[in-house]
C-alpha cells in the first residue's frame, strides 16, 4: 500500500513539474511569473508544510480531478518522502523548456514544443499503432479493429492470453458470430477514449459507465490491453 501511495505521489509532483515547468507558465492567477519561480515557490511550500500553498499551484486540471482533501492526506500520509522530493526540486535548473498540447480528433493531444521563437511537431504521428502509454494501447486497439489490423491486436493481447490465438483465429471470431459484441465494445471504448486512467507501476486502469474497465498490462516495455469489457 505505501509504495502504491508513493507511485501516485511521485505522480503528483511530476505533474507540477510538467504543467508548471514544461509550459512555461504558472496556471494560478497569483502564482510565480516564471516556471522555475514556481517550483521554487512549491518546494518551498512543501518543506514548510503550507500544503493549500502548494495546492493552489497545481494546474486547473489536476485540480479538478485531485481535492483539496485527498491531496492533503496523500502528503500527510507520505510527510517524509515528500520533503525529500521538495528538496530534490530545490536543484530543478532553467531554462524551461515551452510545449504546447493540442487536441487531436479524439486521438489525445498533439505536443509541440518551442525552439528558437519557432514551434515544431514533437507528438511521433507516424506511429500509428502506438504502445507507449495505456491510452495509446486504447487508441491503437480501436483503430486496429475498425481497420481490421488483427495483426496489430495480437500485438496488444498480453503474452499469458495469446494460447491459440492467431490472426486468422481473431478475424474468423470477430467477422462472424461475435461481430455484434465486438462492435459494442468499439463502440464503448471510442466513447470513452479520453476518460482517466489510473497506473499504479505495469498495471493500468481505465473505469467507465456503471460498471465497465478496461485493464491494462505493460510487458516487454510497452502496454497491452489484458480485459476490454
Amino acid at each position: 500500500m505505501k509504495r502504491d501511495r508513493m507511485q501516485r505521489l511521485t505522480l503528483s509532483l511530476a505533474c507540477v513539474f510538467v504543467v508548471k515547468l514544461a509550459c512555461g507558465c504558472a496556471t494560478h492567477p497569483d502564482g510565480p511569473a516564471s516556471p522555475e519561480a514556481t517550483i521554487t515557490a512549491f518546494a518551498r511550500a512543501l518543506n514548510e508544510g503550507n500544503l493549500p500553498a502548494a495546492y493552489a499551484m497545481m494546474s486547473e486540471d489536476y485540480r479538478s480531478h485531485v481535492s483539496a482533501e485527498a491531496w492533503q492526506k496523500l502528503m500527510e500520509e507520505n510527510s517524509q518522502e515528500v520533503i525529500e522530493i521538495s528538496n530534490s526540486l530545490t536543484h530543478v535548473r532553467g531554462p524551461a523548456r515551452v510545449k504546447a498540447e493540442l487536441d487531436h480528433v479524439g486521438e489525445g493531444d498533439l505536443v509541440l514544443v518551442q525552439r528558437d521563437g519557432k514551434w515544431f511537431v514533437a507528438s511521433d504521428v507516424a506511429r500509428v499503432y502506438d504502445q507507449s502509454t495505456p491510452r495509446a494501447a486504447l487508441h491503437a486497439f480501436v483503430r486496429a479493429i475498425e481497420h481490421k489490423r488483427y495483426d496489430v491486436v495480437l500485438r496488444l493481447v498480453p503474452n499469458a492470453d495469446k494460447e491459440g490465438m492467431t490472426t486468422a483465429s481473431l478475424e474468423k471470431a470477430w467477422s462472424g458470430a461475435g461481430r455484434d459484441e465486438i462492435s459494442r465494445v468499439v463502440g464503448n471504448l471510442k466513447d470513452h477514449l479520453s476518460g482517466p486512467i489510473e497506473i499504479v507501476g505495469n498495471h493500468a486502469t481505465l473505469p467507465y459507465g456503471e460498471r465497465m474497465r478496461v485493464q491494462f498490462l505493460r510487458e516487454d516495455g510497452v502496454w497491452k490491453i489484458e480485459n476490454p469489457e
